[in-house]
């Protein structure tokens, strides 16, 4: 999970690698690295401290460059720990040669043997540098740079895209893909290359994709960039630029906050301001309209997600099962999806659930599915990235861009979009229409209650006893039944997430079948109670854990007359059936980000994540 910045043909190119860099970030943030050529030496700035892109930054705006090329990366430390060395760009044994990679080299161990025993050098513990130190050895055997990468990509088993630079040839560079992202944005005069179109859309208006296995070296001649592969044999596409400014420019401290306070909105834009509202029964998907009748002929259901994007899938699930419109509903963490899983008899859909779009456990199950021929929906943030191009057909979350680590607002979006998918699918198969107008009527309820909800809660102050209660906690479980269930995995997650805390989320039905042994006094137990069907389950559960003297946060949307005892909390969540714990959610989700900045963690960047996670 590494971001990767390169530029040619333009004077600032300090600015717009930093630029760059700063909005890669969510790609991971240990270490961070330039490279550009001055005089036909290249000169590399490498820092891995927790504050790596401000020093760059700093260092970069008092250097002085003439240079038109130049190449940065941010990495997340997969191969090696986070040191100087282990960032990048790497070089080859003679300082020819500057790369930046991301992706995974699987054979890096066997080929570094190799390149040992004929006496070459390593100096970082990367899988990175082997492709460095291969070129290098193939240009010591008298070959040209492009044919040097022709013959290192061969060799190589894994995923990369690389962007390359090489002293002699200040005006080229070099880029080469398979399995990871990398898109080049075109201008007459210059071009840019980014993992992300974000991460140029200041300076460029159009981009194209690189396909798998391209190796296309690219000059700047009389002015003019010249390609060795036409560029008008790809889809030529249209970048939209969102100025991005620090979370203060918004009046809060963090973006994860910020991102919280967005959910109103962010879930009005999931139904197009109401635009994917028909009527008072019925939603418009143009993106499934289109493939009106391979929808219809879908037998089975797969739900693919990783993390909170598996939890939207689990959430959703039963809206699915309820209107009972396939033979099978299944999901599925994406990393842990196989062939064994896919349904034997009848055509198969397959939803894919990523803000990003770029999840590469999910995108492993691409290659499975389409070798299986099934039909392949995704539920996407991130416009035209690389999942969203693949699928067939597809409904967007549209709710803009998410930077914090936590994914907030894409939860709810994703669930409110999944829960309109359902919708569309029911309505096509002309069932339950009473059951779709409840559940759209909660849709259009829901931006204005979590509006209130966050209005309730937005003076610190009124979560301040609860913030006491988990300070200085080091487990936390979180119980919910039926539809609460995702929602307590999801709430966990994000206690371990942003509070560094160990959360465990289970079935309330679940405590006594062996996580009672844990509760003792004071262990804090958060309770989620929505559906009418187990008020009496859950209000036996929280008597289970009184009893053993734990404390207890209970939500609910039912008023009972009965007093919660000293020791624990009450939190009345106004009534919405279909998204109540979406509700509760929200709630959880600022109960966070409180208890992570009172343990002066960041909560926009939490340790040794990231937010696009590109490798196994």
């Amino acid at each position: 999970m590494c971001g990767i910045i390169c530029v040619l043909g333009k004077s600032n190119i300090g600015e717009i690698l930093i630029n760059g860099l700063t909005v890669l970030k969510n790609r991971g943030y240990d270490s961070c690295g330039v490279c550009y050529i001055e005089n036909n030496t290249l000169k590399t700035i490498k820092y891995a401290t927790p504050h790596s892109l401000e020093l760059l930054a700093r260092k970069l705006s008092s250097t002085s460059i003439t240079s038109e090329v130049g190449i940065g990366h941010t990495r997340w430390a997969t191969h090696g720990n986070v040191t100087v060395s282990n960032a990048h760009p790497h070089l080859d044994n003679h300082n020819r040669v500057s790369l930046v990679h991301n992706g995974i080299i699987e054979n890096a161990h066997e080929l570094k043997l190799e390149l040992e025993h004929i006496g070459y050098h390593f100096y970082s513990q990367t899988d990175t540098e082997v492709i460095s130190v291969l070129i290098g050895y193939f240009l010591d055997n008298q070959w040209s740079m492009k044919e040097a990468i022709e013959l290192t990509v061969r060799k190589l088993t894994g995923t990369w895209a690389v962007v390359f630079l090489h002293r002699d040839f200040p005006n080229k560079i070099w880029v080469t893909r398979n399995g990871s992202p990398l898109l080049l944005g075109i201008e007459k005069e210059y071009v840019i290359v980014a993992s992300e179109h974000t991460a140029f859309s200041k300076y460029i208006k159009q981009y194209v994709v690189l396909d798998n296995h391209d190796i296309i070296e690219i000059t700047k001649l009389d002015g003019t960039i010249e390609y060795t592969k036409n560029i008008d044999s790809y889809q030529i596409n249209d970048t939209v630029h969102e100025e991005t400014h620090t979370p203060v420019y918004y009046g809060v401290k963090h973006w994860m906050l910020k991102e919280i306070y967005e959910q109103s909105d962010s879930s009005l834009r999931a139904m197009n301001n109401g635009g994917r509202i028909q009527s008072a029964s019925d939603v418009k998907l143009g993106g499934l309209d289109s493939h009106h009748t391979e929808l219809m002929n879908l037998q089975h259901l797969i739900l693919l997600g990783c993390g909170t994007s598996y939890h939207a899938g689990l959430w959703v699930s039963s809206i699915f099962k309820h209107f009972d419109m396939f033979t099978t509903v299944s999901v599925h963490d994406g990393g842990e999806f196989e062939l064994v899983d896919i349904p034997k008899n009848g055509k198969v859909g397959m939803i894919l659930i990523s803000q990003s779009g770029e999840t590469k456990d999910l995108h492993r199950c691409i290659e499975m599915a389409r070798d299986h021929d099934i039909f392949l929906i995704g539920v996407i943030n991130a416009i035209d990235s690389m999942i969203a191009r693949e699928t067939d057909c597809g409904v967007y979350l549209n709710c803009g861009r998410e930077i914090a680590v936590a994914s907030t607002k894409s939860f709810t979006n994703q669930c409110i979009v999944l829960t309109m998918i359902a919708v569309w699918f029911a309505q096509n198969h002309g069932k339950h229409e009473l059951k779709r107008k409840k559940i759209i009527s909660d849709i259009m309820n829901l931006p204005y209650q979590i509006q209130r909800l966050i209005e309730q809660y937005e003076d610190i102050a009124r979560l301040s006893q609860f913030i006491d209660t988990f300070r200085s906690q080091n487990s936390v479980f979180v119980l919910g039944k039926g539809n609460s269930f995702a929602i307590a995995r999801e709430a966990a997650l994000k206690m371990k997430e942003v509070c560094y805390i160990h959360a465990e989320g289970y079935s309330s039905s679940c405590l006594k079948h062996g996580p009672l042994a844990l509760l003792t006094d004071g262990v804090p137990v958060i309770l989620l109670d929505f559906e009418s069907e187990y008020h009496d389950k859950n209000w036996n559960c929280f008597q289970e854990i009184i009893a053993r003297g734990a404390r207890c946060l209970f939500l609910t949307n039912m008023n009972r007359n009965t007093t919660i005892t000293q020791n624990h909390h009450h939190v009345l969540i106004e009534k919405n059936n279909t998204f109540n714990g979406i509700l509760a959610n929200v709630f959880l989700q600022l109960l966070s980000y409180h208890i992570s900045v009172d343990k002066q963690i960041n909560p926009d960047f939490p340790r040794n994540l990231a937010k696009v996670v590109t490798v196994f």
